[in-house]
C-alpha cells in the first residue's frame, strides 16, 4: 500500500479526500497509512476528510491511473545548458547572404532585374560558384516562374550563351500557375523537391492572386504557406517581390512579411544603368553589405520578322554603387542636415548606449523647422522627396519608420551621435 500511495502527492484537496475515501472502504485500520501519507496536506485536515467522507473502494483506481499516466508522460520542454547547445555554425546556401534552410525574399522596385538577379543566383547555387564573391555550396534549385514561360527561356539561355555553358542540370523550372495560399499546390511542389533543395518564386504578387497584401490575415495565409513549404524541403524558400510605391519604406505588403524574413535582399536601380543589391536583412549575419552590377544585353536569334531577340544577364560592377551617391545639395542636403540634429537633440539610443535611429516624426519636425518653402504642401513633397533620394543613394536607412546614417562613415557619425546623447541624459551635455 505504501508503495502504491509514494505515487499521488499528497497536495491536491480531490485527491487526498478520493485516497481517504478509497482506504476507508478496507476498514478503519488503513487510517494510520492514510494520515502518515497526508502529513504534507495536513494531518489534522487530513483527519476531517476521513471523519466525512463515504468509502469508496473505485476512487483510488481512478486517481492511481491520472498519477502513473502523468509520471510516465514525457516532459515537453527540456532546458539546455550553454554547454550542450548544438556548436554547429550557420549554414548556408551562399555564404553570409543566403541560409541553408529559412525564408528569403529578393525585392525592389519595377525594372530593378530582380528576376535576373535571381537566375544569377539560381545558377550560383546550383553549380556552387562565386556570387558577387560570396562561396556558394552546391544545392538543388527549383525555379518557379510565373511571370511567363518566355521570360524565363529567354534568360536562361542569356546566362548559357554568356557563360559559355548549359544551366547545372539541378537547377529545373517550373512554369505551372502555383499559389502558396493553397495547401495542395504547396504539397504539391514539395513533393518534387529533394531534401535541402532552394526553391524560387519568382513573383509572389503571382503566387497569391487576389489577396490584399496590406491585410495582417491576407499576409499571414502567405507566410503560413511559404513556412509549410520550406519545412516540407527542408531547405530554403526564395520569394521574388515587389517594394512599395515608397521604396524607401522597404518590401510592399504588411509588415509581418518583412519580420518573418531570415534574409532579404533589396535591388534598386540608379542613373545611367546602374544597379546595385543590398543585404537588407540578415538575421545571423551581417547585413548593410551591398554590391553593384550590370546588365549585360545578350543576342539570342530572331523571330519570324527578322528582328534581333535579346535577353540580359548580370555582371558585377564595383563602379556602378559609386553612381549612386550623388552630391549632397538642394532640399537633399536640407534633409540630411535635419537629420543630424534631429539625432542631437532627439536620438533614440538602446540599452547598450548605442544610437538607434531618429522617428519619422522628429526627422520630419526639423526639416519643416528649417526649410524656407513657400508653405506646409511644398515643405511636405521637398521632403518626401528627399527621403527617398537619401535612401536610394545610400545616406540613409530605415527600419520601422526609425532612420539613421548609412554608408562608410555611419558607424564613427553613429559614436558620436551616442557620445553627445549620453552626455545631454546624464547632465554633462556637448
Amino acid at each position: 500500500m505504501a508503495k502504491m500511495l509514494a505515487v499521488i502527492p499528497a497536495k491536491n484537496p480531490e485527491d487526498v479526500k478520493m485516497v481517504a475515501a478509497a482506504l476507508k472502504s478496507a476498514g478503519t485500520k488503513f487510517e494510520k497509512v492514510y494520515l502518515d501519507w497526508a502529513q504534507p496536506y495536513g494531518r489534522f485536515k487530513a483527519k476531517g476528510l476521513w471523519a466525512k467522507v463515504p468509502a469508496d473502494p473505485d476512487a483510488m483506481t481512478e486517481v492511481l491511473e491520472r498519477h502513473l499516466l502523468a509520471s510516465t508522460r514525457k516532459a515537453r520542454f527540456k532546458p539546455q545548458t550553454a554547454a550542450e547547445l548544438d556548436p554547429t555554425p550557420m549554414q548556408y546556401l551562399i555564404k553570409g547572404v543566403a541560409p541553408a534552410q529559412g525564408l528569403l525574399v529578393i525585392y525592389g522596385p519595377s525594372g530593378s532585374a530582380k528576376s535576373f538577379l535571381s537566375i544569377a543566383a539560381a545558377a550560383a547555387i546550383g553549380e556552387g560558384s562565386s556570387f558577387f564573391g560570396y562561396a556558394a555550396t552546391p544545392a538543388p534549385v527549383l525555379y518557379v516562374g510565373l511571370e511567363g514561360e518566355a521570360g524565363v527561356r529567354g534568360r536562361v539561355l542569356a546566362w548559357e550563351r554568356h557563360h559559355g555553358r548549359p544551366m547545372p542540370d539541378n537547377v529545373r523550372f517550373s512554369l505551372e500557375p502555383f499559389q502558396l495560399t493553397d495547401a495542395q499546390d504547396v504539397a504539391d511542389l514539395a513533393e518534387i523537391c529533394p531534401p535541402g533543395c532552394a526553391v524560387i518564386i519568382d513573383t509572389l504578387n503571382r503566387a497569391a492572386p487576389g489577396l490584399d497584401e496590406n491585410s495582417s490575415k491576407d499576409m499571414g495565409r502567405v507566410i503560413d504557406g511559404a513556412k509549410t513549404l520550406q519545412r516540407k524541403i527542408a531547405g530554403l524558400v526564395i520569394l521574388v517581390a515587389h517594394s512599395g510605391k515608397d521604396s524607401t519604406r522597404g518590401l510592399r505588403g504588411h509588415s509581418s512579411l518583412f519580420a518573418a524574413l531570415d534574409a532579404a535582399i533589396l535591388v534598386s536601380r540608379g542613373d545611367g544603368g546602374a544597379r546595385r543589391w543590398k543585404l537588407d536583412k540578415a538575421k545571423d549575419g551581417k547585413d548593410g553589405e551591398e554590391h553593384g552590377f550590370r546588365l549585360t544585353v545578350v543576342e539570342l536569334g530572331t523571330d519570324a520578322d527578322g528582328d534581333t531577340v535579346s535577353s540580359c544577364v548580370i555582371e558585377p560592377d564595383s563602379g556602378a554603387t559609386r553612381q549612386f551617391a550623388r552630391p549632397l545639395k538642394g532640399n537633399r542636403q536640407l534633409a540630411f542636415t535635419a537629420l543630424e540634429n534631429a539625432a542631437r537633440a532627439s536620438g533614440i539610443l538602446n540599452e547598450r548606449g548605442e544610437f538607434v535611429g531618429v522617428t519619422f516624426a522628429d526627422w520630419y519636425a526639423e526639416f519643416f523647422r528649417i526649410s524656407t518653402a513657400d508653405n506646409k504642401e511644398a515643405k511636405r513633397k521637398a521632403f518626401a522627396r528627399a527621403r527617398e533620394d537619401l535612401a536610394a543613394d545610400g545616406h540613409i536607412e530605415v527600419d520601422n519608420d526609425i532612420y539613421r546614417f548609412a554608408g562608410l562613415n555611419a558607424s564613427a557619425t553613429h559614436a558620436v551621435i551616442a557620445s553627445i546623447l549620453a552626455g545631454q541624459r546624464t547632465g554633462g551635455g556637448q
